[in-house]
């Protein structure tokens, strides 16, 4: 591809299983989401291909609507772009759709929102089609009591107690604008609507909610929480910090 090329830019809609993989990011000696993805790109494009995305995923994370980023000098037609590049990718790391954007684009930068969902099974014993996608608890569990923690921890707040440790950022202040808990059957769906997401916060906040369901936290005491000397302290009130198999990236908002 020469620097006279002229460059088709694609937003990228991608699924995939995250069990096999070390999360989203590339890393040395590990198999990544973009790896793959890049890998594909390198064999469609004939070269080296960056593919950025908008979200670093964890290990063990899933995504039904990740959002990246794909250039190509190829005259190819957004409908055949999933065609030609699922070609080249594993049957776990699908993508789903593709559209022809600005060169401007950005999946982090002009990213509005993100929805997450976690996903718990309350019964006794494993289901093998499902043990991969939901973290297995035993009941009983108060839905109620989570619905009310939840309210505390919805709107704007400074969220570095629910931020695992390893990776802290300057700012921790995120917009929470949506944390609905949903009761199907044996499933319970949390979902999980920010602007941003610090490491590990959608994983702590459902941590949270399941301390409340099961007793061990009272739902109106979720404003302490918030203090990061308590997550920092002996005694953490926010968390755990779930499984990662539990977690899927649903959808990435931007702006029509």
């Amino acid at each position: 591809m020469s620097a006279a090329s002229t460059l088709n830019t694609f937003r990228l809609t991608v699924a995939y299983d995250g069990t096999a993989y070390a999360g989203w990011q590339v890393q040395p000696d590990a198999t990544t989401v973009q790896g793959v993805l890049e890998r594909a790109a390198e064999q469609l494009n004939g070269e080296r291909s960056r593919i950025l995305g908008a979200g670093r995923t964890d290990a063990g994370v899933h995504a039904r609507a990740q959002v990246a980023r794909f250039r190509t000098a190829r005259n190819i037609a957004a409908d055949r772009v999933p065609h030609a590049l699922n070609a080249f990718l594993p049957e776990d790391v699908v993508v789903v759709a593709a559209d022809l954007v600005s060169e401007n684009f950005h999946p982090i930068g002009d990213a509005r929102a993100k929805h997450y969902r976690y996903t718990f099974r309350v019964a006794a014993h494993a289901d093998p089609f499902s043990a991969r996608y939901v973290l297995r608890v035993k009941g009983p569990v108060d839905v109620a009591a989570m619905r009310r923690a939840a309210r505390h921890l919805v709107g704007r707040h400074d969220f570095a107690a629910f931020e695992k440790s390893g990776s802290p950022r300057e700012d921790s202040v995120r917009t929470l604008s949506r944390l609905d808990v949903e009761a199907n059957d044996e499933y319970i769906h949390v979902d999980l609507v920010a602007n941003g997401f610090l490491y590990g916060m959608a994983r702590n906040l459902a941590g949270t909610l399941l301390r409340a369901g099961r007793g061990e936290l009272e739902p109106d005491a979720v404003p302490d929480v918030f203090s990061k000397e308590k997550r920092l302290g002996e005694v953490s009130r926010a968390g755990p910090c779930l499984a990662a198999r539990g977690l899927c990236l649903m959808s990435v908002a931007y702006e029509i």
